[in-house]
């Protein structure tokens, strides 16, 4: 009897094990089908965006519609992030431009906002950001452009915008560091963009006028993903003192545009609680509760007023 009872336990072992190499390769196929899908949803999630865009190309013209929207109409995407391409271009048509270069603190691997203006029109332009191997990629994409590896602070910033040769008038300034984007772009005297594209924190919502104070090594991961640069109407305030009027932002709630207050008059200035968009997925954290002031105050995190 002690014979066959562990004649069956070794069978019984036999099948569990089989079945356990049989589950295995089934989650090692469904594993690479999800590795699959997820290669052709990061492939195709921009599709729909641009039928959307070239449905608004066809069916509305843009003449007929009241600022903001006539611009963020004519939005659609070559390389931006959130179709932010299509509303510069609109920008650039009404405010000309006469240098074809633009500064872009924070490009990242992608190019930034100024990306399709080298790839697409053949400008040349001053591209900035603080991780030396994107650099590296980002000066082989992009020829035409200066690539920098540097660490964007108050006190480099117009050293490093003077030191490669883009003082002056330029057409485009973008600048998205999430973090210290109010206080660098305060800094900024060395150039004069005609259009100025700069990223807010919707977190903070369309009526407060705050910003993270300075802090030359921030670094937005030591935080909350919330907790970081300027709310629209604080970026709005500090425009108006260096030059600048709000004039759209772009409909998933990222980026702000401005213009020079010389650069076509005849484009109204936006009132921010017009203008602002709330970020979707920062609407669903808002629905779960998530308030970034409570979180400031919480984990004992400065906010400045601007006024």
């Amino acid at each position: 009897m002690g014979l066959l009872r562990r004649i069956k336990n070794v069978l019984t072992g036999a099948r569990q094990a089989e079945q356990l190499a049989q589950i295995n390769r089934r989650l090692e196929r469904l594993e690479a089908q999800g590795e699959t899908l997820h290669k052709i949803w990061l492939r195709t999630r921009h599709v729909e965006p641009s039928i959307q865009a070239l449905l608004r190309a066809h069916y509305v013209e843009p003449a007929s519609l009241p600022y903001p929207e006539r611009l963020t109409t004519q939005r659609f995407r070559l390389s931006s992030q959130n179709q932010e391409d299509g509303l510069t271009l609109a920008l650039l048509h009404e405010a000309g431009a006469p240098t074809r270069r633009f500064i872009e603190i924070g490009s990242g691997l992608s190019g930034g906002n100024g990306a399709f203006l080298a790839r697409e029109f053949g400008w040349s332009g001053l591209m900035v950001d603080g991780h030396r191997e994107h650099m590296q990629q980002v000066g082989r994409r992009f020829p035409m452009t200066t690539a920098v590896a540097a660490w964007i602070t108050r006190e480099n910033v117009n050293d490093l915008i003077t030191g490669h040769g883009y003082a002056g008038e330029v057409d485009l300034f973008s600048l998205d560091l999430d973090g210290n984007d109010y206080w660098i772009w305060e800094a900024v005297t060395a150039a004069s963009p005609r259009v100025l594209i700069m990223e807010y924190n919707s977190m903070f919502g369309p009526d407060r006028s705050v910003t993270i104070p300075y802090d030359p090594q921030f670094d937005r991961h030591r935080h909350h993903s919330m907790y970081y640069g300027a709310s629209l109407t604080a970026l709005t305030r500090l425009n108006a003192r260096k030059g600048y009027r709000l004039v759209a932002v772009e409909p998933a709630g990222v980026n702000a545009f401005f213009l020079r207050h010389d650069v076509a008059a005849h484009v109204p200035a936006c009132d921010p609680s017009r203008a602002y968009r709330l970020l979707e997925k920062y609407d669903v954290l808002m629905q779960k509760g998530e308030d970034v002031f409570r979180y400031a105050d919480e984990h004992a995190l400065q906010l400045v007023e601007i006024t």
